[in-house]
């Protein structure tokens, strides 16, 4: 019989330290890594399979899958970057059928390479170079900024030094695919360039991060989101579902991935 390696003798899941002393790394069901806030208990994905939940939910949900595998150039915009698994998978499809992608994250504890490769980043995707060249290209904004004096230095929880605007980091991904993540705390947000396909809302939960599932918040959301676009998320309260609608959206609950959640929302904007 094999040693299944998510789970402990105790029968619980496996946890691991993190170089991140705030953090600890879990492994989940579908035996996926993602990371636990050892101070809140919050997750960063779902325990009963990270990155099912990530496909399922974000990139399948989104129609982004869709629109990538039919080469319609797409712009994807994800509130709270995290570990990052949801811009590689996006990414990963992206390059595989040659689309052409603009994805924009909003992140304010950018976590730093080493704590993304102690995920073992590169099981999430068919082409690791996706992974390589994303941790190659984030510790390089980390060295800039040392050697400028640490301003924007984004290594990991509370780490942002920022004095000014806030930082938008680029990066070319692919030949038509771009990334762009700027370290700012979304409720400071301010956005006036062209609308998304997509958006991927994963801040931590409601108890967590109150505001940032507030109505002025998904309002904002609804402004930025193109006519026809979803916006995602696995979170289904009746609270957060009737802020939606109140803005606009056409709020949807469906079923959520296997052995994970029993139902996780879309929110249309018509």
């Amino acid at each position: 019989m094999g040693v299944d390696l998510r789970m402990n003798q105790r029968g619980t899941r496996v946890r691991l330290p993190c170089q991140d002393p705030r953090l600890e790394i879990e492994v989940t069901d579908d035996g996926s890594r993602t990371l636990i806030n050892k101070a809140t208990g919050d997750s960063y994905h779902s325990s009963s399979g990270a990155l099912s939940e990530t496909r399922h939910v974000y990139l399948l949900n989104s129609g982004v899958a869709e629109r990538l595998s039919m080469h319609r150039a797409t712009r994807v915009l994800e509130i709270g970057l995290g570990t990052a698994m949801g811009m590689f998978v996006t990414l990963d499809q992206a390059v595989q059928h040659g689309t052409p992608l603009e994805y924009f994250a909003l992140e304010y504890d950018w976590l730093s390479a080493g704590v993304i490769r102690s995920l073992a980043p590169e099981s999430w995707v068919d082409n690791p170079a996706v992974v390589s060249d994303y941790l190659r290209w984030r510790s390089t904004v980390d060295q800039d900024a040392r050697s400028s004096g640490g301003q924007h230095q984004c290594g990991g929880l509370g780490e942002l030094h920022d004095s000014g605007a806030a930082p938008v980091f680029r990066w070319q991904a692919g030949p038509e695919q771009v990334v762009q993540v700027q370290v700012v705390d979304a409720l400071r947000w301010q956005y006036d360039g062209q609308p998304f396909d997509a958006i991927y809302f994963d801040p931590f939960a409601p108890d967590t991060n109150t505001e940032l599932w507030q109505t002025p918040m998904l309002g904002l959301m609804y402004k930025v989101l193109n006519t026809g676009g979803r916006l995602v998320t696995y979170c289904v309260k009746r609270e957060v579902r009737d802020r939606l609608t109140s803005v606009g959206f056409e709020v949807r609950k469906i079923r959520g991935p296997e052995g994970g959640k029993r139902e996780v929302l879309v929110a249309l904007r018509q």
